[in-house]
């Protein structure tokens, strides 16, 4: 199948179920069956994006209200009457399964979970919160940060990383009795917007907004610093970690290559290429992610949409007319798209879910894939 085939293009769900307000992040569980919503009213949602939920009764449009009855979604087309992505019909309801709220006691702006899918993981505020994902019940709370954590992830199935507005990260041992850090890395000069955890070799990954993407080697205690240039919100890196895009304050996704996986310290190329021209990023935190396929970079937008870039072989700006990055560009927020996140199961390139400060989380799909495996 062309990678065509597997870019997202379709609205084909909505996440219900949060209070009024915007919803500030949206992420898979790292098996891809799960994806989770955090919100400004102060609760984290479990969901299953890919199944209709039979309670859910849209407004009557001409059979549109048959939608979710089966468990499975009926196509897109069915659904808004012919109708393509842009239009704003009904969307189905996706099966909500649980919702988290213990020890939330502000607006939720990052969540994660450990590699097993067992721990949930969020912030409030300045406080990291490790919560059951079965029983909804608190397991553990870390605190220290100046200021608010802006992102979390698991290096490991006991071992947490928080990035803040404090300048700071900190890694979190799930296992101690102690609520000290496990270690803080101080070198960014500004907020710290995203960590992420290699895979091929034990290194923390870290962008800024003092324009640097920072690499931390474990095992040496090196760090390796990529001026970006420009603030960076997000960043996302392929499946084999030889690629990284990083979404900046100047409204472009740079992206670079890494000739050896494992050797990610190792000096990157200088950017490669920019994706820019179908997205907004100046004022807000946007991030953007990397599809499971690494076929294409799907970025939210100030302006509301959601701007799906290939990925292919090309210098900077390559791969359409005049110079202009191929994208599609899918309409259906009406706020600034501050999260999106792209299935990381291999067998699921095509689906991918955002989230706006308009109050709405939805899921997207290539029509054809969707239809063809669901």
């Amino acid at each position: 199948m062309s990678a065509d085939a597997d870019r997202p293009t379709t609205p084909v769900a909505q996440l219900r179920g949060h209070a009024p307000g915007p919803v500030h992040i949206v992420r898979f569980t790292p098996d891809g069956r799960y994806c989770l919503t955090g919100a400004a009213d102060r609760t984290v949602r479990l969901w299953n994006p890919t199944r209709a939920d039979p309670a859910y009764r849209p407004p009557d449009r001409g059979g549109a209200s048959r939608a979710g009855t089966s468990g499975a979604f009926v196509s897109a087309q069915e659904y808004y009457g012919g109708g393509g992505a842009g239009e704003r019909g009904e969307l189905p309801s996706a099966l909500p399964m649980l919702s988290y709220s213990d020890g939330h006691m502000h607006p939720v702006h990052a969540v994660g979970t450990n590699p097993s899918s067992t721990v949930l993981l969020s912030a409030t505020d300045k406080t990291l919160l490790a919560t059951d994902m079965v029983t909804a019940q608190n397991k553990s709370k870390f605190w220290g940060h100046a200021a608010r954590i802006e992102y979390v992830c698991s290096v490991g199935e006991e071992i947490y990383a928080t990035a803040s507005y404090d300048s700071t990260v900190r890694l979190w041992d799930a296992r101690s009795r102690s609520r000290e850090p496990l270690a803080t890395f101080e070198e960014a000069k500004d907020a710290v917007t995203c960590v992420k955890p290699t895979r091929h070799t034990p290194q923390l990954v870290t962008s800024s907004v003092d324009g640097k993407v920072r690499t931390y080697d474990m095992r040496t205690a090196q760090v390796i610093a990529e001026d970006a240039v420009k603030p960076v919100t997000s960043f996302s890196m392929t499946t084999d970690e030889l690629t990284i895009a990083a979404s900046c304050l100047d409204d472009v996704i740079r992206v670079w290559e890494c000739p050896d996986a494992y050797n990610v310290t190792g000096a990157r190329k200088k950017v490669q290429r920019k994706l820019h021209s179908h997205h907004r990023s100046e004022k807000f935190r946007v991030e953007c992610d990397i599809t499971s396929d690494d076929a294409h970079c799907v970025a939210g937008s100030e302006c509301g949409v959601v701007a799906v870039y290939d990925l292919g072989d090309g210098g900077e700006g390559a791969g359409g007319p005049d110079g202009v990055p191929q994208a599609t560009v899918l309409r259906r927020h009406t706020g600034p798209t501050c999260s999106v996140s792209a299935c990381p199961d291999k067998k699921r390139p095509w689906l991918v879910v955002s989230a706006s400060y308009d109050g709405t989380a939805v899921v997207w799909a290539s029509q054809a894939q969707y239809d063809c495996v669901r």
